[in-house]
């Protein structure tokens, strides 16, 4: 297949599969390749996460879909909600994870969708197994988008 570069971050590169609704994506992270190896195939187990269907055991790489923007009123309002748990986390010290912003008074007016987007992360999370996820998680707006009209983080 032929693979088109999409897209860079700080720990890899994406790039699209031509005539397929699948992402590629190469990473130089040990714990999101680990992330990808534990969800890979459980789309139903891990929703929060977008499905990833192969996982290369001896590279660094493996397939997700594609998901969506999100419209712009859900943006804004995720974008609201991390400003509001960086502001948190400065208060309260830097083991502070967005699951314990997520279970104070402060989030009580955030939207049902995203708060259960949100307890369903934080579950899913702990499910992995895998150390201090809940510590190292690159949880922000930029990294959450819509698969099947469900909020699902693509970047962990």
């Amino acid at each position: 297949k032929e693979l088109t570069f999409l897209a860079q971050g700080d720990n890899g590169k994406v790039y699209s599969i031509n005539g397929e609704d699948l992402l590629f994506k190469i990473t130089t992270e040990p714990e999101e390749k680990a992330v990808a190896d534990v969800i890979v195939g459980r789309s139903t187990e891990f929703n929060a996460f977008i499905p990833v269907y192969y996982t290369d055991q001896s590279t660094s790489m493996y397939i997700m879909n594609k998901a969506n923007p999100l419209n712009s009123s859900e943006l804004q309002e995720l974008t609201n909600f991390y400003k509001n748990y960086k502001d948190f986390a400065r208060q309260n010290g830097p083991d502070v994870t967005i699951f314990d912003y997520l279970n104070t008074e402060q989030t009580r007016n955030y939207s049902t969708i995203l708060i259960n987007f949100l307890r369903a992360l934080e579950q899913q999370v702990r499910k992995t197994n895998i150390g201090d996820l809940d510590q190292t998680l690159d949880f922000k707006p930029d990294n959450v988008m819509k698969w099947n009209g469900n909020l699902v983080l693509i970047d962990w």
